[in-house]
């Protein structure tokens, strides 16, 4: 069986970076930390993710709610949502397109390792 394909989507450098770490440790395939919204579509269609990790507040003109809107659109890649703003609207919006979970920072590795074990199984 080959490695799973995570793909990160995090503005923050040091987030994005940790997560990385964490992901590649427990054995899954990071290829990019997509650092904007821009950056999503490309790298989907470049890496055919597994799953998407994805912060909702980025630094771009639209959020990572919109671009996991986008990716649905062209493929039902799961995707984990994170963010550090337990805001109930955002995350109305955020269930609209039906994600694999909705996680609060800051995030424990286990956490999401269990998050993640339970989409790709």
């Amino acid at each position: 069986m080959s490695e799973k394909r995570i793909l990160i989507v995090e503005d923050e450098p040091i987030i994005g970076m940790e997560l990385q770490e964490s992901l590649e440790q427990a054995g899954y395939s990071v290829p990019e930390v997509v650092r904007n919204a821009d950056g999503v579509m490309p790298a989907v269609i470049k890496y055919n993710p597994d799953l998407i990790v994805m912060d909702i507040y980025l630094k771009s003109f639209i959020d990572g709610i919109d671009a996991a809107q986008r990716v649905k659109m062209m493929k039902e890649t799961p995707i984990i949502f994170l963010t550090a703003y337990p805001n109930d609207s955002i995350r109305k919006k955020a269930m609209t397109i039906n994600p694999a979970a909705y996680l609060l920072k800051p995030i424990e590795d286990s956490k999401l390792l269990g998050e993640i074990q339970k989409v790709l199984g």
